[in-house]
């Protein structure tokens, strides 16, 4: 594509689900409301971690060692959107460091009680996701018979004999993904297995929202942290039918003019760490660097295409 002529008008069509969720809004506003330290990144966006980090407000290692923060003479902390270990948060009490918790309601009230309550009718508990995200590291310590998988080989490694078995899964985790591999399970490790979509409901709308844009638009591009699971499972989405014009960023300075030759329709998608001003940012960029007309426009969730038009003049 890189050798056919740019078009004269670029129509950028914003996803009718985009960028930050009320969870994530929720921990922005515990962090600044507080000014404590922070138990690691609040969530997986380098613009809001370094914004907060612009006010002053430390980030210290996720996991900390206690002697550490009492070393420091941390008395208050800040745990992240991600949640954080049980048994870590009682020592964090036992060692009177009070700690004020941004977790995602999601996860407090959703994800945990299903653990509590699946585990209290005498389900063994496997969460499908990745075991080295803060989230999951997190929740499987809420329950005491929870195992972790995220392949094939991770559920071939299951112990055998489990009767009552329900698999819940990440927040952040693509229904394919979690569809597959309950069916493996199914097929391979225990028939009777009960599947609960734990998927919060802001990333099930982002995800439906950015595979709908994909499969009419020419190129599309996915903005926020690349160490963000709902940000990368977007962009990956988007490129099973945009393969070679799928073009994750998490700054608007990534914009390549080159994305743009021949290209007519063009998707915007944001994951739920992903600020409204970086968003923003990036179609101001795009206004800067496309030598055409650009007309900007939202998506609706019906997948109507609504008017929302700006050109090289407007501000944004």
């Amino acid at each position: 594509m890189t050798n056919q002529p740019i078009l004269a008008v670029l129509e950028v069509i914003l996803a009718h689900s985009a960028g930050t969720c009320f969870g994530v809004q929720g921990a922005i506003d515990i962090a600044e409301d507080k000014r404590k330290p922070i138990l690691g990144p609040l969530v997986h966006n380098p613009k809001i971690v370094g914004d907060l980090a612009k006010q002053g407000i430390p980030i210290l290692e996720r996991y900390s060692d206690l002697e550490a923060l009492q070393g420091q003479g941390v008395k208050e902390i800040i745990i992240t959107a991600h949640g954080y270990p049980k048994e870590l948060k009682q020592k964090l009490l036992d060692n009177n460091i009070q700690f004020h918790d941004a977790t995602c309601p999601v996860l407090l009230k959703w994800v945990y009680g299903k653990i509590a309550s699946f585990e209290a009718e005498g389900y063994a508990i496997v969460i499908v996701g990745n075991p080295n995200h803060a989230e999951i590291i997190a929740s499987r310590t809420y329950g005491t018979n929870t195992h972790v998988v995220y392949s094939e080989e991770e559920i071939d490694a299951l112990p055998d004999g489990l009767e009552k078995v329900v698999a819940i899964c990440q927040t952040t985790i693509t229904r394919e993904k979690f569809e597959n591999l309950v069916d493996y399970m199914r097929a391979t490790k225990y028939p009777h297995l009960k599947a609960v979509d734990t998927r919060c409901k802001p990333v099930k709308n982002q995800q439906e929202a950015v595979e709908m844009l994909a499969k009419w638009v020419d190129a599309m591009v996915i903005i926020g942290g690349f160490d963000s699971s709902n940000t990368t499972n977007l962009a990956k989405l988007s490129q099973k039918y945009l393969p070679n014009t799928t073009y994750h960023i998490d700054s608007a300075a990534m914009l390549k003019p080159e994305w743009f030759n021949g290209v007519h329709n063009m998707g915007l998608g944001a994951g739920t760490s992903t600020p409204k001003s970086q968003i923003k940012e990036v179609q101001q960029r795009i206004l800067e660097i496309f030598p055409g007309k650009v007309m900007f426009r939202q998506e609706s969730k019906d997948g109507e295409i609504l008017d929302a038009d700006f050109t090289k003049e407007d501000e944004i």
